[in-house]
């Protein structure tokens, strides 16, 4: 087995923010169960929270703009936000 010396190197793409200001994330109903957002199997439980969150159109719209491709974010799973 031969030995590189070079170090390696993996070119990532920056990371780009559409949503400078983030402080709505203070005021979600998820703060407190973000762990069961990305847990398929408690997507009806997600939603329920999601229902009654006062900021679930930042939230949604947050997703949206950074192609959140995980998760429910703003009531609507990665599936249904692509269908918007």
């Amino acid at each position: 087995m031969e030995h590189n010396e070079s170090p390696l190197y993996v070119d990532l793409p920056s990371l780009k923010f559409t949503d400078v200001d983030s402080s709505w994330r203070l005021l979600s109903a998820c703060a407190e169960h973000g762990d069961i957002f990305f847990d398929w199997k408690r997507v009806a439980e997600a939603k329920v929270i999601c229902a009654t969150c006062p900021v679930k159109e930042q939230c949604l719209e947050f997703a949206v703009k950074n192609d959140e491709r995980d998760g429910v974010w703003g009531g609507l799973t990665a599936k249904e936000r692509r269908a918007l």
